[in-house]
């Protein structure tokens, strides 16, 4: 038996011993160039991935300034004021203006910017500036015409942003940064909304009104008191002084008798300094020379050269009072009373 199993034992052939594993090779370092093509990409985009998360972060801080426009000092000097500027000359006279440069004096200068565009000179043979414009001038205002013109009465830089805006879009801008500072008076309004019109960039007063976002009504006054005759504005102390609520009166006398407003209005020539810019208004559209009578308690002003020298009322029987303006004298009383009694004598007759 154990013969057996011997012999069968030796007939079993045992398979060869398997070689021992190879070490593994180590990864070539990153240095090495990859064999294939998407090799080379992933080295690539791994090579890259430091580049590409700081590009995102500064994308991301670039966000933050998304719109804004850049301020810097510049020289009052080479800033001009564009044909759409709206404030009169007069706005940088006086009590208040005096104090407004003051403050931008001691604050070294005006700390909030103004805005202005480049003034673009077409290049090459008969290069020329806009008219009026200085060849010293560099840059002209979108808005912020105080500021700079403190600075530059002041010696200081002005602060301001430099934008790229067309007309329509420098016209908007100016108009609604004033209404939200000093605002600009019915003339400057007038004028300003007058010069859009005239330069064909609103073909209407409904389509300008819509664009700065202002009531028609207020555009279209603004705009008469603009259109008035040179000497209705010239009698005023300053044309500053026409108010908004002035504006249909005026126009009314005007539609009615041009030749009538315009002799008023020479008539007073050099009083502005004597009389409130009302007593002109009322001069102007002549009040208390038609309707003298009036409606019961409504006084009746009695002009005297361009001047209101008394108020006439009467109650709802007709009976007058008359109140003057200065006092009278014992011997204005006397002249009074004679006047009184010759006037009184005519309505008996």
């Amino acid at each position: 038996m154990a013969k057996d199993l011997l012999r069968r034992a030796s007939l079993i052939q045992m398979p060869s011993a398997k070689p021992e594993p190879a070490a593994p090779v180590e990864a070539p370092p990153s240095s090495s160039k990859p064999k294939t093509a998407p090799g080379t990409l992933a080295g690539f985009m791994a090579n890259q991935s430091t580049a590409i998360q700081e590009n995102e972060q500064l994308r991301a801080q670039l966000l933050e300034f998304d719109g804004a426009v850049p301020t810097r000092k510049l020289d009052p000097a080479a800033i001009g004021r564009s044909k759409w500027a709206n404030r009169d000359a007069s706005a940088f006279l006086g009590t208040d203006w005096e104090k407004f440069k003051e403050e931008i004096g001691s604050a070294g200068g005006n700390v909030q910017p103004i805005m202005v565009r480049r003034i673009r000179v077409p290049e090459g043979v008969g290069r020329s500036y806009p008219p009026g414009v200085s060849s010293t001038v560099s840059y002209e205002i979108v808005f912020g015409h105080r500021r700079h013109q403190a600075c530059l009465e002041l010696g200081l830089p002005v602060l301001a942003a430099v934008a790229e805006v067309d007309d329509r879009e420098l016209f908007v801008q100016m108009e609604r940064e004033n209404r939200n500072r000093a605002d600009l008076s019915a003339w400057e309004q007038g004028v300003m909304y007058a010069n859009a019109l005239d330069e064909g960039l609103y073909p209407s007063n409904r389509q300008l009104a819509t664009s700065i976002g202002r009531d028609l009504s207020d555009v279209g006054r603004a705009i008469s008191l603009a259109r008035l005759p040179t000497a209705v504005i010239e009698a005023f102390a300053r044309p500053v002084d026409l108010q908004f609520r002035w504006a249909k009166p005026l126009n009314d006398a005007q539609q009615a008798d041009p030749e009538k407003l315009l002799t008023r209005a020479q008539a007073l020539r050099g009083k502005a300094s004597s009389m409130s810019a009302k007593q002109i208004f009322e001069a102007l559209v002549g009040a208390g020379e038609e309707g003298r009578q009036g409606r019961a308690g409504e006084p009746v002003a009695i002009m005297v050269q361009g001047a209101v020298a008394a108020k006439l009322t009467s109650d709802s029987k007709g009976r007058a009072t008359i109140r003057f303006v200065d006092s009278l004298s014992a011997k204005d009383f006397v002249s009074l009373t004679k006047i009184i009694e010759e006037f009184c004598k005519s309505r008996a007759a």
